[in-house]
């Protein structure tokens, strides 16, 4: 799912979540489930059997040019005139922090709708504890040529004590888009090393070109150049150490020398002088409509973004720094998002698992890869000549990755995830580097010691 969704859970939500844990039986199936029969159990289809199922999902419908609303819809209703004894009541959020609240909300009271958007790793695996989430794999291994869709290597952040309880619906890589015609227009070159950058980000200031667009106003905005900073200078063991297996120790000297680095590049003027108070939303406006020449974001951009700007839509890898152990050649900021998840207090499974199976169709998968979206499944026949440039050059890259990195917040969990947000909002927003990780290391302390 989008980055976006990736922000702040309530620790009472997460409390009632982890206490409703022994509330379901623990072979995976939901003790208010009065059974759909063995069918759905066995991932089977529902037949003639009349059912209405919610589903819920975040887009922005007044958006003519949100390609996600018009896939889901179009999906919605190829479904339903495939399936005329299933009723699907969706309920789309416009809003993403509102719709994370209100999913969490339901799952806490165990009231989810019965197929739900959902995000991964760690901030999937609370609900999977509290047995709010149903387990897919039989439902997988029953449908060989369904199972043949799925690439395994992509199900890894979905997946928890071998099962598998979520499907990705999209690859996202956070990298550097850029205007080719602004780079032209003042004769640059795009920055191989840090020093490049600065230069690239003086030429802009000084011809009162925004460098980069931020809106730092949402908490998880500026993590992304600091984890792109991090990589550069420590390389990816460091993150697999710190994050994956959580053993951080956030007032290490390498988290303050990243810190201080982010500081460095706002000191250098990369960001618009209001950054602290704008949205993603108002920073994705401003790279629009060519008021900043470049964009550290994630790809859920490029569809509206190359419906924008067309050729003039380009992107790079965060530079290099000198001396440090990582590199733009092999460490990419790569996610396995939006994902969709069924219930465990669903009454309609087989419906919930037939609607899942529609959406991850050959056919729909598809369309969502000519409409530019990066997809994680296989084996999908798509038309490549309707694929905007842009989208086949990422695949290309992304192809040659060899060391992934997941954006910080997700495997750190709802509320390491969201201190360290909030921890590089602060740093850019004036707050002392040493202080700021010192308050997060205070946290992580506290809750990884429970």
């Amino acid at each position: 799912m989008r980055r976006k969704l990736a922000v702040v859970l309530v620790s009472c939500l997460l409390m009632l979540l982890v206490a409703a844990c022994d509330g379901g039986n623990k072979d995976g199936g939901s003790s208010s489930d009065t059974g759909s029969g063995k069918n759905a159990e066995a991932g089977g289809g529902s037949g003639d059997k009349k059912a209405t199922i919610k589903f819920w999902y975040s887009a922005n419908d007044a958006d003519p040019n949100d390609t996600h609303y018009k896939w889901i819809e179009d999906t919605i209703e190829q479904f339903q005139k495939a399936n005329p004894n299933i009723k699907v009541e969706p309920t789309v959020i416009s809003n993403a922090d509102q719709y994370l609240n209100k999913i969490s909300t339901e799952m806490a009271a165990n009231n989810a709708p019965d197929i739900f958007q959902t995000w991964m790793s760690g901030r999937l695996e609370p609900f999977v504890k509290a047995n709010r989430i149903y387990p897919l794999n039989e439902a997988i291994d029953a449908d060989p040529a369904f199972k043949e869709l799925l690439n395994p290597n992509n199900l890894d952040t979905s997946t928890f004590d071998g099962k598998i309880y979520a499907l990705p619906n999209a690859m996202t890589a956070e990298v550097v888009f850029y205007n080719k015609a602004l780079f032209d227009k003042y004769k640059l070159s795009v920055p191989e090393t840090w020093d490049d950058l600065m230069n690239v980000i003086k030429t802009f200031k000084d011809n009162g070109v925004v460098p980069f667009a931020l809106g730092n106003k949402d908490p998880w905005a500026g993590s992304i150049p600091y984890m792109g900073i991090y990589d550069r200078l420590f390389g990816p063991q460091a993150y697999e150490d710190v994050v994956l297996k959580q053993q951080a120790k956030w007032n290490d000297p390498s988290f303050v020398e990243a810190g201080k680095k982010l500081v460095e590049l706002k000191d250098a003027g990369a960001f618009p002088d209001n950054f602290n108070g704008l949205s993603d939303e108002e920073a994705l406006a401003m790279f629009h409509s060519e008021k900043a020449a470049m964009f550290f974001i994630g790809t859920w951009i490029v569809i509206e973004a190359n419906a924008k700007l067309g050729d003039k839509l380009g992107f790079f890898n965060f530079p290099d720094i000198p001396g440090g152990k990582g590199s733009k050649a092999d460490d990419f900021i790569v996610n396995k998002d939006e994902g969709y998840a069924i219930s465990n207090a669903s009454k309609n499974k087989e419906a919930a698992i037939d609607l899942l199976k529609f959406l991850f169709s050959k056919e729909r998968q598809a369309a969502n890869a000519e409409q530019g979206q990066l997809i994680p499944t296989v084996n999908i026949p798509y038309d490549k000549s309707k694929i905007p440039a842009i989208t086949i050059e990422l695949n290309d890259a992304l192809s040659k990755v060899k060391n992934s990195m997941i954006p910080w917040d997700n495997p750190l969990g709802q509320n390491i995830g969201k201190e360290f947000n909030m921890t590089t909002q602060a740093i850019l927003a004036g707050a002392g580097v040493e202080e700021s990780f010192k308050k997060l290391q205070a946290v992580s302390e506290k809750v990884w010691s429970k």
